[in-house]
């Protein structure tokens, strides 16, 4: 726990709600740099303004939907991205069938699928990085949770576009159903009916 959060648990602890002035928080917490302290508060989200020179506290649970609300944004970030990439696996099943099915995430994890070329594995990493993105390489152990990007290495990355987004084709993300054929059934009869693929003979020939 950083200094700033700790202190954000004895300012709401101090002023709760209420309004008070920047000599308010002097008073109580003694500081050669009040005015930097509060501004760095208020870019943290811990503290608001309510006019020039009165301020309060964010309450708990405005503060923890902050959080998450910030982390839900993070899905718009890909834009941004001057590396090649096609999102995969779940995330291409979900854009390949327009939304109709979702599937591989929790109340509490979002995950993003996309494949990446392998000798841009570091860039990759420094981007989430950059824009405090939550993001794991595919494989690896640690917790996970709210809006985290799964990162897919591979030598070559072969992108189709999908409302103007870059995404693998539709016969790759076939091929990622047929993997699990019980959990994905229902969005490889969406495709088949869809696209016309006559699919569904393969998928018989598969589950057998």
């Amino acid at each position: 726990m950083n200094r700033y959060t700790k202190m954000y648990g004895w300012l709401y602890t101090t002023f709760g709600t209420t309004t008070f002035t920047i000599d308010d928080f002097r008073i109580m917490f003694p500081s050669n740099q009040p005015t930097k302290t509060i501004h760095d508060l208020i870019k943290l989200h811990f503290m608001k303004r309510i006019r020039h020179g009165t301020y309060q506290i964010i309450r708990p649970e405005e503060y923890v939907c902050t959080i998450v609300s910030e982390n839900i944004s993070q899905e718009k970030i890909m834009t941004n991205a001057e590396k090649p990439y096609a999102y995969c696996e779940s995330t291409a099943v979900t854009m390949w069938t327009d939304g109709y099915y979702w599937t591989d995430f929790t109340k509490g994890f979002r995950p993003i699928h996309i494949q990446v070329e392998n000798k841009a594995v570091s860039y990759w990493m420094d981007f989430f990085r950059h824009y405090d993105a939550e993001f794991v390489i595919a494989g690896e152990h640690k917790t996970l949770f709210g809006i985290t990007y799964v990162i897919h290495p591979v030598d070559k990355i072969i992108v189709e576009k999908k409302d103007g987004d870059s995404v693998i084709s539709l016969h790759e993300t076939i091929q990622f159903c047929k993997k699990n054929t019980l959990l994905y059934k229902p969005a490889m009869e969406f495709l088949d009916k869809k696209y016309h693929l006559g699919l569904f003979s393969d998928y018989e020939s598969v589950a057998s």
